[in-house]
């Protein structure tokens, strides 16, 4: 996964996470433009939606029909 700066949109650095639930996660990061940025700032990362269910899902579903 690549993350970049929000302010100078160089590449920045996830340096640590702190898992919130079971589908959201913050990401800290720090960015790589330590001469002219150097910001930390936090992202959140979270699940949203399948577009696929996992296969286990659909044998279930079909099995129980």
């Amino acid at each position: 996964m690549r993350v970049i700066c929000p302010h100078c949109y160089s590449k920045a650095l996830i340096t640590s996470s702190n898992v919130l639930c079971e589908t959201v996660k913050d990401l800290y990061c720090q960015c790589t433009n330590t001469k002219v940025c150097g910001a930390s700032f936090v992202y959140k990362l979270s699940h949203s939606h399948d577009l696929n269910p996992p296969r286990n899902t659909t044998q279930q579903m079909a099995i129980a029909q």
